[in-house]
Parts: structure tokens; sequence; C-alpha cells
């Protein structure tokens, strides 16, 4: 978890650019930029993606591309494993993705990763629209995600964003307890796919629960969360994760694009026990992408 965050690379006059990412496993991948000419001056961002798992393994942001030519390395966190690389220039310097043609982004593949690997891009006009997804690092920074609302109910701030195969949701509670939402439930928590967390001493714990019945709810034998980051400041408990659409946990219903859900949102004033009865819950809707 939190391998996802977001980081701002400093580029000096040099034509190439090496990331401090962590030692997960041998090799490297190296993508080779060029003919960057038309985006001098404008924002870049960078990720790689698991493509087996969704998980996001490395981000990376540059404020102003510097050079036409340069360079990214990064450790491969997993060899035989296959990844995604999403890039994309702030094309219209808005400080935000837009889909192309308003920006202008690209997609690599790399089947089944071994050793040392290295990709070439050269500018060109073969755009993808790569629905550029929120950072999961606990922290939700304005215009993050798509879509938010405060839920007057419980005062808890809810915003989510999904792609064609994944959820990503970010949750602030006005408490020091944990913040829960529950997914398209039948009756009260019954039937519920339930994503609860607290943040405590600064560590995240995080649960895929199922609703049992209308008042009970117990841990999944198997987490379906992809990732998932917390923080507590300012008396209020933020946490974020990702799930897939459609899990491969037979007690999790499937979440369709388009669809419009019914969700639970629940959060303890003060406990971080993901058991203790909630202070404030309430029923509301969002609709996805």
């Amino acid at each position: 978890m939190g391998r996802g965050t977001a980081r701002n690379v400093l580029i000096g006059l040099c034509a190439v650019i090496v990331t401090g990412a962590a030692v997960w496993g041998q090799g490297t991948i190296t993508v080779v930029f060029s003919a960057m000419d038309p985006h001098l001056g404008q924002r870049f961002e960078l990720r790689i993606v698991n493509e087996a798992t969704g998980e996001e393994l490395e981000r990376l942001a540059v404020a102003e591309i510097p050079v036409p030519s340069f360079e990214l390395g990064f450790t491969v966190p997993e060899q035989g494993a296959s990844y995604r690389i999403d890039f994309y220039v702030d094309h219209n310097e808005n400080d935000r993705y837009d889909p192309p043609p308003i920006d202008h982004a690209w997609r690599m593949a790399i089947d089944e990763a071994s050793g040392d690997v290295t990709l070439n891009f050269q500018h060109n006009t073969n755009f993808i629209d790569i629905a550029w997804p929120p950072s999961v690092d606990g922290v939700i920074a304005p215009g993050e995600y798509r879509h938010t609302l405060t839920d007057p109910a419980t005062a808890i701030d809810l915003a989510w964003q999904n792609d064609s195969t994944h959820l990503f949701v970010g949750l602030t509670s006005p408490g020091t307890g944990w913040v829960a939402i529950g997914f398209d439930p039948e009756r009260r928590m019954s039937g519920a796919n339930i994503v609860i967390g607290a943040v405590h001493d600064g560590a995240l714990l995080v649960q895929d629960h199922f609703g049992t019945s209308a008042t009970g709810h117990r841990e999944d034998s198997r987490s379906e969360i992809v990732q998932a980051a917390g923080t507590e400041t300012a008396g209020k408990t933020t946490i974020e994760f990702s799930i897939p659409l459609q899990s491969d946990d037979p007690s999790d219903k499937a979440l369709r694009p388009g669809q419009t859900v019914a969700v639970i949102l629940a959060y303890h004033a003060s406990s971080d026990s993901l058991t203790t009865r909630h202070s404030k819950r309430t029923t509301t809707q969002i609709t996805l992408d």
C-alpha cells in the first residue's frame, strides 16, 4: 500500500531522468523519450501498473519538460509479470488530466518482463484516453476526483472515479475513528461489499467486509482491495482505496460503468476499532462513469 504515491521529480539541465524506485526485484524498465519538442515547458505525468492486478507500482510528475529527449528508469518489481505504462502531457496547462485531444496521452505495454527492458517512445499523435486515476496516497486534492459529494446526514466527504476495470474512492470523515463505505446493499447492510478503515498512530488499517445481515458484517476471507492509504489530520480521517469493478470474490456484486449504485456511509467519531458501532450512518447513491 502507498507505493502509488505521486512523486515530484526535480530536473536540472540534463537529458536523463532516473527515478529512485525501491528495489522490489531484479532488472529495470527504461523508457527512452524523443522528439518531445512540442511539449517543452509542459507538465508530464507517468505511472506503471501491474496489468494482472491493477496495482499502481510507481507514479511520477514532472512540472516542466526541459529537453526534447530524456530517459526514465524503474526497477522491475516482478520478473515475468506484465505491465502497462500510462503517461500524458498537460497540453492545455490546467494542472489536471483531460482526455485527448485536449491533453496528449499514450500507453505502452510490457508482456512478461524479463531482465532489463528498454522501450523507445517517439512523440506522435496516436493518443489514447488513459483515464488517469487519482493518486491513492491518503490526501484528496481539489479536483483530483471526477465526482464528489458531501453527505448531509454524516458530513462525510465522498469522492469517486472509475475506469473500465477499477473504482477509486476517497472518504473523509468528521472524526478520528474509522470510516466506511458499503456498495449495493440489499437491506441496510445485508449483501453490501464494505470497505472500512482507520488510521491509528499514523498507520492505516483497512479491511474488505461483507454485509451478513441488516446489522452485521464480517471480514472477507480474501481482500479485494488493490491498494489503499490513509491520513488523520485536523480531527478528520481520510482513506483512499481502489477495488476491481468485478472481483473474484463470489460474495461481491459486480459493478458496471454507468451504473447508479446505492452506497452506505458510516463513521465513528473517535474509535479506531473496526468492530465498534458507528456514530452515524446513512445511505446515498453514486453513478459510475
